[in-house]
């Protein structure tokens, strides 16, 4: 099982986070670290696309969810046994590989069923009612199989490949009474365990037995051999002596030939948990992990359920209602942030990184320069882009000292100028005229909590009012549906000019609480909001104390 880190960003993830995930991973891969990979919480934005495009860098994967799956503990390419295969190969199989249960395959791969040691018991021991077992003198088989399990030479073979029932006697007497002692009424089932006498192999090619099995490797003579061509009588020669013969030959019969209990199959995306609870009340063993069209692509053992092969490291967010889902379901390992802090505690000590800065990409850029690692020109330009389009330009409430550092330098590397880039991330086009309502809603969505109450705050930057106002009541229809579905007491749309560093908050809620709003209204739904462009230093907390006391 190879352990991965996942350095990911909030949902619905903007230029900061994404480029602090991948800025991240390069610093740590640079610094020997392996199995570490950015990853993003939904699709990013076309202003993230454009900057990742214009610096020539492939976006992080996203990841839909953290939830450890099969995938991630499974083991491929597993040991199995193709359903035609004699029961010996199951056999030596299942003792080289210390296991008790072995996946059975058709010739095309697709999954059979599991073959355990308790079926073997069960089947050739006599304790499955309709089984011969391995004291009855009939087996299921065919020559070739015989042939593979008694190491035999063939004399003289027809229709090698079928499968049929032999019945199997030993000549460990005279003629006359080997004679009586067999049955003559089907001689197409008998398979006779001969030695060396001339007389017996000449009475078996006369009674036109199926097979004849010469032990020790002994001669036979060819008249013999000749007349069982022309009755169909099959010849076989092994080194083996009688006994051994009797013993293998219960053992070439196919697997398929047994009756495998019906098992429970898994699949890749199966969740560890979801896998966990359905086995936990079966025997140790190893359990079947097959693909849509039932091919086997792996097996895992019920131990394998209680591993933890993902951890995360959070950037650009601490808070569970933020994250992926399945958060809280794997280790977090690490925070690298620059909003207030809400993780629940953990059971372990992890590393923070939190700093009142006016962007993440600011904290990974300075974790940079203390390392003594110069970012690719490429990485530089990225770390630039999150920290223009979370600062605004520099110009938010939020934006430090250290951030204007951070981009003076990252200028220098990237050979890019600030003012320039931001014109170009701002010249992808207007968020609003480009997107769905509900994307808009969407795409930088933040949960929170207030006391008993649940709100979220969205926010979309705009070089001009004239979009929204455009789309006002759409946006305003969907915002109040969002806020219903997820049953939320407030959800607003912070909707910022970075030209004027104003915004407008389209807000939906119940009817007393909104009237209870401490914002100049425009309307019943939209207040204006002067000198306001930060949603978490400026905004977040007035919406918070409000809906806290009302």
């Amino acid at each position: 099982m190879l352990h991965k880190t996942y350095v990911i960003g909030h949902r619905n993830p903007d230029l900061d986070s994404i480029g602090a995930a991948h800025a991240l991973v390069e610093l740590r891969r640079r610094r020997g670290e392996t199995n570490l990979y950015a990853a993003c919480c939904g699709m990013p934005g076309a202003r993230a696309e454009y900057v990742f495009k214009r610096f020539n860098t492939p976006l992080p994967l996203v990841l839909k969810d953290a939830h450890p799956r099969l995938r991630d503990i499974m083991t491929p390419n597993p040991l199995s046994i193709a359903a035609d295969r004699p029961l010996l190969d199951a056999i030596n199989i299942l003792r080289q590989s210390q296991t008790n249960r072995l996946p059975v395959v058709n010739e095309h791969g697709k999954f059979c069923g599991m073959l355990g040691i308790f079926t073997l018991l069960d089947e050739m021991l006599l304790l499955s009612e309709n089984s011969a077992g391995l004291t009855g003198r009939d087996v299921y088989s065919s020559l070739s199989l015989i042939i593979d399990v008694l190491r035999a030479e063939s004399v003289n073979v027809r229709a090698p490949d079928a499968g049929q029932k032999f019945s199997v006697y030993v000549a460990a007497m005279g003629l006359e009474s080997f004679i009586q002692h067999i049955p003559g009424d089907r001689p197409e089932e008998l398979a006779l365990v001969v030695g060396d006498r001339a007389d017996i192999h000449l009475m078996a090619v006369n009674l036109g037995a199926r097979l004849m099995i010469v032990t020790g490797a002994r001669q036979v003579d060819e008249a013999v051999v000749a007349a069982a061509k022309e009755r169909g009588v099959s010849i076989l020669k092994t080194a083996y002596d009688s006994a051994t013969v009797i013993r293998r030959l219960k053992f070439s019969s196919p697997v398929r030939a047994l009756t495998l209990p019906k098992d429970t199959v898994f699949h890749e995306d199966d969740t560890l948990a979801a896998a966990g609870n359905q086995i936990r009340h079966l025997p140790d063993g190893l359990f079947p992990v097959v693909g849509a069209d039932d091919r086997l692509l792996a097996t895992f053992r019920s131990g394998d359920c209680s591993q933890q092969p993902i951890s995360l490291i959070l950037v650009d967010h601490n808070e569970f209602d933020n994250g992926v889902p399945g958060i809280e379901s794997v280790p977090i390992v690490e925070i690298v942030d620059h909003h207030r802090f809400g993780l629940p505690p953990t059971t372990y000590p992890i590393k923070i990184t939190c700093d009142v800065v006016g962007s993440t990409c600011t904290l990974v850029a300075e974790m940079y320069r203390r390392e003594g690692v110069e970012p690719t020109p490429a990485t530089a330009g990225i770390l630039m882009g999150g920290i223009l389009t979370d600062t605004m330009m520099l110009r938010s409430p939020t934006t430090t000292t250290r951030d204007h550092d951070a981009i003076k330098i990252l200028e220098k590397i990237a050979d890019v100028c600030a003012e320039d880039l931001n014109q170009e991330i701002f010249a992808v086009g207007s968020l609003i005229m480009q997107q769905t309502p509900r994307k808009i809603l969407t795409s930088d969505k933040k949960d929170f909590t207030a006391g008993k109450r649940k709100f979220a705050i969205a926010q979309v930057e705009e070089v001009s009012f004239e979009p929204f106002y455009a789309h006002e009541d759409e946006i305003l229809d969907v915002a109040e549906r969002l806020r219903v579905g997820e049953q939320l007491d407030f959800f607003g749309l912070l909707v910022t000019n970075v030209v004027t560093q104003d915004s407008l908050m389209l807000a939906v809620g119940d009817a007393g609480l909104m009237r209870s709003a401490p914002f100049a209204k425009i309307n019943g739904h939209l207040f204006n909001l002067r000198g306001i462009v930060s949603r978490k230093k400026q905004l977040l907390p007035q919406v918070s104390k409000w809906l806290a006391e009302s």
